[in-house]
C-alpha cells in the first residue's frame, strides 16, 4: 500500500516509518472470524473502493472496523484475497479479460496490498462461471441526492446541471438522505466530508464522476 518509492537514505535523513494500513491491523492469535463481521468489512471495502482510491480517512475506517470487530490481520488479508478472487470471476464471466479489466484488478490488488502476482496468475486461468451482480452492489438511481464539495476542475454549476440531466438531485448540504458525496479531494477535512463519513455515505473523487457522467 505504500506510496512511491524513494532512494535509500541514511538513518539521519529518514522520516519516521509509516506502516501500511494492513500492517496497522492487529495481528491477533487466535483470530476472530464471524461471518457477519466479515461481510460488514467487505461492504466497507466496496464502498471505499468505488473510485479506486483509498484516502487516509478510508484506510483509518478499515483499520478501525477491523479493530472494533476483532478481525485480525490474517483474516483481513484473506478477505482481501477472496474479494479480489470474486472480482476476477466477474471479469471472466464473459470469457474475456480486457486491458481495462486487467488494469482495474491490478489497481485493486495494490490498494488492498495483495501481491499482484496472485492476480496475474488468476488472469492466466480462464474461469467458466456465471456471476450474478450482487444485490447490494452500489448503484445510483434517478432521484438520488448527490453533494459536491471542494473546488473541482469543472465548475460546480456545470456538474450540477449534468447531474440533473441524468436524473439525480444535487444538494448543497449532506444529510442522511444523501446517496453520494463527490469531493475535489477525497482526503478532504471539510464539514461535508466529515458528515458523510459519520453517516457512512460513500465519498468519491471528481474523476469517478467524470468517467460516468461527463
Amino acid at each position: 500500500m505504500g506510496g512511491e518509492r524513494h532512494a535509500w537514505l541514511a538513518r539521519s535523513g529518514v522520516a519516521d516509518y509509516s506502516p501500511s494500513f494492513l500492517e496497522r491491523i492487529l495481528d491477533r492469535v487466535p483470530d476472530v472470524s464471524d461471518s457477519d463481521e466479515q461481510a460488514e468489512y467487505i461492504a466497507l471495502v466496496e464502498r471505499c473502493l468505488l473510485d479506486r482510491y483509498l484516502s487516509e480517512h478510508e484506510k483509518d475506517a478499515l483499520v478501525a472496523h477491523a479493530d472494533r470487530t476483532g478481525l485480525g490481520r490474517a483474516t483481513v488479508a484473506r478477505l482481501h484475497h477472496d474479494y479480489l478472487a470474486a472480482l476476477v470471476r466477474i471479469a471472466w464471466s464473459d470469457g474475456v479479460i480486457t486491458d481495462a479489466e486487467r488494469e482495474d484488478l491490478l489497481a485493486v490488488a495494490r490498494l488492498l496490498e495483495v501481491p499482484v502476482e496472485i492476480v496475474l496468475d488468476a488472469l492466466a486461468q480462464p474461469v467458466e462461471v456465471q456471476v450474478q451482480p450482487a444485490a447490494d452492489a452500489f448503484a445510483l438511481s434517478p432521484g438520488d441526492v448527490i453533494v459536491l464539495t471542494g473546488e473541482m476542475q469543472r465548475p460546480r454549476p456545470e456538474w450540477e446541471q449534468r447531474l440533473r440531466e441524468h436524473g439525480f438531485t444535487p444538494r448543497p448540504a449532506v444529510t442522511k438522505a444523501t446517496r453520494l458525496v463527490v469531493a475535489a479531494d477525497p482526503d478532504s477535512l471539510s464539514g461535508k466530508a466529515r458528515k458523510a463519513r459519520d453517516y457512512g455515505i460513500p465519498i468519491v473523487g471528481e474523476a469517478w464522476l467524470a468517467e460516468r457522467y461527463a
